[in-house]
């Protein structure tokens, strides 16, 4: 689970890059199949997560760190919701580019520093 988890976290992120490309460079969107391969990384990266944290939690591992990747990980799809609208202005655009990808960098450090006493 955790390959498929790591997976869908680097196919979730490249196409962030991809679509922020589109939008920055020609003011192009994704089509709709673009929109459902969006909604498919995102639900299978969020039922294995869910599926590691249950496994972590039945061993009393710490996962504080977890529930704030989480929280990284609502402000991330909301600001990119916003960024990706097709009525988003321009300076929409770039902050909600700019929030999303602050947001999948502090998902990347936590998931690799995986501090024992964040909170």
């Amino acid at each position: 689970m955790k390959h498929l988890h790591m997976l869908m976290a680097f196919l979730t992120i490249g196409l962030f890059v991809y679509q922020s490309y589109l939008v920055l460079s020609r003011n192009d969107r994704l089509g709709k199949r673009g929109k459902i391969i969006t909604h498919i990384f995102y639900t299978l990266l969020i039922l294995s997560g869910g599926w590691m944290l249950t496994l972590l939690m039945s061993v009393n591992a710490p996962v504080q760190w977890v529930f704030a990747k989480i929280i990284l990980l609502i402000a991330a799809i909301s600001a990119s919701i916003k960024a990706f609208r097709a009525s988003a202005t321009p300076a929409q655009q770039k902050m909600g580019i700019f929030i999303t990808a602050v947001a999948y960098v502090g998902i990347l450090f936590l998931a690799f520093s995986k501090p024992a006493n964040f909170f």
